[in-house]
């Protein structure tokens, strides 16, 4: 039975003004207050390419709902999983919502989503699901690998299509005792995956290996920059086979491999982005926010960029060849929960990059190609030796593109925490436990020429 406790993150402080409003006030105002705010819920918006709409019938959530009454913890974030199998098998769908989990068949914008038959439901004792992650390199019709991570730090690998495999890592809490933040399997492989923590570390696991009936002894492996990677200093192979500590401790909140699978990028609530060649373990750069943790992190579909977003209520772009922050997207109000590239939309002028945040709403910004030009050398100012501000790292907000939402429109009631883009919809999900679907405009070619 998984059970034990959740662990928290810390907040860091937050300096200068963001316009004529301070950043304190914009950072702090209560989430009570800003969804308490007037305006319609919309079930529709225009941009350049057309109309989207809210796909009623393709929402799904709990079948048989009732209010979850969390038993004095703050619930975690509804996340959401997606792999597609191809061809006749569609697609798979998994997400959270309190102590219970979901996997439902995905039939997106053209059939009715059917509540009364998930493919798994799970409700767990003493623990929350907290993230959880598909094996896209092994899925098919007949088996479907499913990692589920816990508020207690334990691991759950579960097949919800043969019914028969079930695996716990972690299971006596021997590897590492902080909640489970991110689960991400390496790319390529059928086995070795990734399980990030609160408690700054993040471990490589081979899912065919055992973890041991003792505490795992490490032993240094590489070292760099502020960060180090361990090995488990045993006589036979065990999980895990790396421990990655990172920093000063700070909760790894989320990480992304690069399309290629090469890079690896970490975002981690003392506000760091951490971009790291993953196979050489070299980190390759950093950036950080302008205040507060850094919540989310995704790859522009070429490699070249990184958007990351948090509690500065700022989306920031990253150029991963220039090594420093390229832009940055005010119109949130609260904390950025999630953040996407529109990978689907071809154009040859801009990137197109979505955001979902505490305050309800979902942003899109459009990033010219030009923010991509290195500007001229500008002369230095003595840079804050704490916070980098005035560095390529954490440029000051008059030393960087400042990009207006093309689109900011409240969609929900409660906080948005996810954002996934496909190629004839988007899907967002809130913690009141409801993934939405979003038809895209039915044009012939979605195109931002």
């Amino acid at each position: 039975m998984l059970s034990c406790q959740l662990h928290n993150g810390t907040n860091m402080a937050r300096p200068e003004t963001l316009g004529n409003q301070s950043l304190m006030e914009a950072g702090e105002r209560p989430l009570e207050r800003s969804l308490s705010e007037p305006g319609d819920v919309k079930t529709s918006f225009v941009t350049r390419e057309g109309m989207y709409r809210l796909m009623t019938l393709s929402e799904y959530s709990r079948p048989n709902r009732v209010t979850y009454q969390p038993q004095g913890q703050t619930p975690p974030q509804v996340n959401v999983s997606l792999v597609s199998l191809g061809g006749e098998e569609g697609d798979r769908i998994c997400f959270n919502h309190g102590r219970e989990l979901y996997v439902y068949v995905y039939k997106g914008i053209k059939k009715a989503a059917d509540l009364n038959k998930p493919l798994e439901k799970k409700i767990y004792k003493g623990t929350n699901p907290t993230c959880h992650a598909f094996n896209e390199a092994s899925a098919n019709g007949d088996s479907v690998a499913l990692l589920i991570g816990f508020s207690t730090g334990q691991i759950q690998l579960i097949d919800p299509v043969k019914k028969e495999l079930s695996k716990l890592f972690n299971e006596e809490r021997l590897i590492d005792k902080s909640k489970v933040t991110c689960l991400q399997w390496v790319p390529g492989s059928k086995s070795l995956f990734i399980a990030a923590h609160a408690s700054g570390q993040f471990y490589v696991y081979n899912e065919e290996l055992p973890c041991g009936s003792t505490s795992p002894h490490y032993q240094p492996f590489k070292a760099g920059e502020n960060f180090s990677v361990h090995t488990c200093k045993t006589k036979s192979t065990r999980n895990p086979l790396f421990r990655w500590y990172l920093g000063t401790g700070a909760a790894i909140n989320q990480l992304s491999f690069s399309p290629d699978g090469l890079h690896l990028a970490v975002v981690t609530q003392d506000g760091l982005l951490r971009v790291f060649q993953y196979d050489n373990m070299e980190l390759l750069g950093t950036a950080r926010s302008y205040f507060g943790g850094l919540l989310c992190v995704a790859w522009s579909g070429d490699g070249r960029l990184i958007a990351v977003g948090g509690e500065d209520d700022l989306v920031t772009v990253y150029s991963n060849e220039q090594k420093r922050v390229i832009a940055r997207g005010q119109g949130h109000r609260s904390w950025v929960a999630a953040v996407a590239f529109d990978c689907h939309l071809e154009g040859e002028s801009c990137y197109r990059i979505g955001s979902v945040g505490h305050d309800t709403q979902l942003c899109l910004w459009e990033l010219p190609e030009d923010n991509l030009v290195p500007p001229r050398p500008r002369v230095k100012r003595r840079s804050d030796p704490l916070q980098l501000v005035g560095t390529p790292a954490c440029p000051r907000l008059d030393e960087c593109p400042m990009l207006e939402p093309l689109v900011c429109k409240k969609i929900a009631h409660e906080r948005l925490t996810s954002l996934i883009f496909r190629p004839d919809c988007f899907i967002t999900s809130c913690q009141d436990g409801y993934v939405y679907t979003w038809a895209r405009p039915s044009r012939p070619n979605n195109s931002l020429a």
